[in-house]
Parts: C-alpha cells; sequence; structure tokens
C-alpha cells in the first residue's frame, strides 16, 4: 500500500492526534523532552492547531497508509512571512512532523503538486540542523541551501533555510 498526502481538516478527533505526534517528535530530534515538548507546545500544541484553523493561508497537509495518519506539515502562504523572499508568490513547509522517508517524501512531493498548481514561484522550508533525514532528502528533491535574516530570541536550536524555484 502506498502512502499519500491530502489536506485535513483540524478537529477534536485529529489534534490530539497532531499534537502527540510533535512531541514525540520534536523530543526525538532534540534529545531533550522539555525542550522537545516546549517547541511542540508554541507551535502544534491542540489551542495552536485550532487557532490556525481559521487562518487560510495556512494548512496542514497529512501523510496517510490507508486511513492510518502517519506525519504531517504545514503549509503557510501567508504574505508577511514569505515576503523579503526574492519571489512574487512563495510558500512555506514548515512544522514537519515525521517518522520514515517515505511520510517525507510523500508530503514534500505533494507540497511540491500544490505549489504549482497555485502558481507558486518558490517553495521554501525552514528546518532544524539536528533533522539530518530531512536535510538530505531536500538536497535530493533539488532544494537550495539559503540565507535568511529572521530575529529568533528563543533557546532552541539553529535553524537552515531551503529553497526550490517551481
Amino acid at each position: 500500500m502506498s502512502k499519500i498526502a491530502k489536506f485535513v481538516v483540524i478537529i477534536n478527533d485529529n489534534v490530539s492526534w497532531m499534537e502527540d505526534k510533535a512531541v514525540q517528535f520534536y523530543t526525538n530530534l532534540f534529545r531533550e523532552k522539555d525542550l522537545g515538548e516546549k517547541y511542540a507546545e508554541q507551535h502544534l500544541s491542540q489551542k495552536e492547531l485550532f487557532r490556525i484553523q481559521n487562518d487560510f493561508s495556512i494548512e496542514i497537509l497529512m501523510a496517510y497508509l490507508g486511513e492510518a495518519p502517519q506525519s504531517y506539515l504545514k503549509l503557510d502562504s501567508s504574505r508577511i512571512l514569505n515576503e523579503n523572499l526574492g519571489a512574487s508568490k512563495a510558500i512555506n513547509l514548515s512544522e514537519i512532523i515525521y517518522f520514515d522517508e517515505e511520510d517525507l517524501k510523500a508530503l514534500i512531493k505533494r507540497s511540491e503538486e500544490i505549489a504549482y498548481q497555485r502558481k507558486h514561484d518558490l517553495i521554501w522550508v525552514k528546518t532544524f540542523a539536528a533533522d539530518t533525514a530531512l536535510i538530505d532528502i531536500l538536497r535530493s528533491l533539488n532544494y537550495e541551501e539559503f540565507d535568511l535574516e529572521e530575529s529568533r530570541e528563543d533557546q532552541f536550536p539553529k535553524r537552515i533555510y531551503f529553497r526550490k524555484k517551481i
């Protein structure tokens, strides 16, 4: 059975699962439970997921194996986040929660299809330097690393940025 990626509506049935997976993923990535929980709470808690539910520029794309959810990411096409990137219409992939590379590839490839269909000219990804599996896959899919001046005053690890012209 192959993995497919599709949009998901944020409802009570899936926000607990999404938050739990985010805590598990970031705890493993940072190798520190408190830091993983704090990052998930700030970016993918139930409260935050319900908040973005009403933001039409942010969507959740989820990878499935049959009917079972496996992984997910946030697609953000908001103008404010995507300005100053040298593109007329950019889209951002962030908070990429995955547990195997097949899920990750399905999510990224579907994101690229969506970007192409919506006539975006740039897709970019914000990731942590510790996320070597994601970085390797992005490079294999011809994403290029770039510098982004971003005001960051938090205790989370270093971030790296990748982009690909569509």
